[in-house]
């Protein structure tokens, strides 16, 4: 969308045009890749989930603010091994080698830009807008298919064009305070 303001014109992103865009491609998707009778739609999202393995070790995603009192979001690290996939099926990213896989922060810090606003929601518990009840648990499997809005959005990313819906599926290897020292497991 363009906004022109005399001679100038300026981008403004409409997200909601763009969630009711992509829904009727997902929903398309979903149907042909045979997930209709598992996937779950996130309506708040419209983020489509299918949790094939809930986990063994719950994780607590939240802490209380000790100057404002108020229940705040734990930057937690992951270790995940995942195959990210566009519509076409064609994979644009993936790390699938235990050896490989490093711990990632979820949230941004000065370092990492964090994690695609998709995989935020699929971990962190309903409470604070996830997808789960208590957020993802450490080896838990969850499958992913996503609209732009919470993958790159209007930004292309290596062969994935702009306002792409997107496919993830995740695998749970680990999930650690930000603040502790890791160490590498091989699960």
């Amino acid at each position: 969308m363009a906004v022109s303001c005399d001679k100038e014109e300026v981008y403004v992103y409409d997200q909601q045009l763009v969630l009711e865009r992509e829904a009727p491609m997902i929903a398309s998707y979903i149907t042909a890749h045979g997930l209709s009778d598992s996937a779950k739609l996130h309506q708040e999202t419209g983020i489509w989930y299918v949790l094939s393995d809930s986990g063994t070790t719950a994780v607590d995603y939240l802490t209380i603010d000790s100057t404002t009192n108020k229940e705040q979001l734990k930057n937690k690290l992951i270790r995940v091994k995942y195959t990210a996939r566009m519509l076409d099926s064609t994979i644009f990213e993936e790390n699938t080698s235990l050896d490989s896989i490093p711990y990632k922060p979820l949230l941004t810090s000065e370092t990492d830009t964090g994690r695609i606003l998709a995989w935020k929601i699929a971990f962190y518990p309903k409470s604070v807008g996830g997808l789960l009840e208590g957020g993802l648990r450490i080896g838990a499997k969850i499958r992913i298919i996503t609209p732009s809005v919470y993958g790159y959005q209007d930004r292309p990313y290596g062969i994935v064009k702009e306002n792409s819906p997107l496919d993830y599926e995740l695998e749970v290897l680990d999930i650690t305070d930000a603040d502790k020292p890791k160490t590498m497991r091989k699960n």
